[in-house]
């Protein structure tokens, strides 16, 4: 699965209205002004993987409101659990 335009979370960044909008930046590719960054990509960070779905622990507590907040957060999710159906888990 590409993730270039893909969060860490799942989000599809070009579908994403806080994206478009400005409020959330492309956490790929850029980064977070004079803050901390989310929670997902500190938590990927740390751990050394490129998203969510890499977690040994996916689909994990932190996440479970995140993944229930609107339609595209819970297609970010399914994204997430397609990835680790592909086999390519940590």
């Amino acid at each position: 699965m590409d993730l270039t335009h893909i969060a860490y979370c799942g989000v599809d960044c070009a579908a994403c209205a806080d994206y478009e909008s400005g409020k959330c930046p492309d956490c790929r590719h850029s980064r977070w002004p004079d803050e901390d960054p989310c929670m997902p990509i500190a938590c990927c960070q740390q751990k050394g993987i490129d998203c969510c779905g890499r977690c040994d622990i996916f689909p994990c507590p932190d996440m479970a409101a995140f993944y229930e907040e609107s339609e595209g957060h819970r297609a970010a999710r399914k994204r997430m659990l397609t990835l680790r159906g592909q086999g390519t888990g940590t």
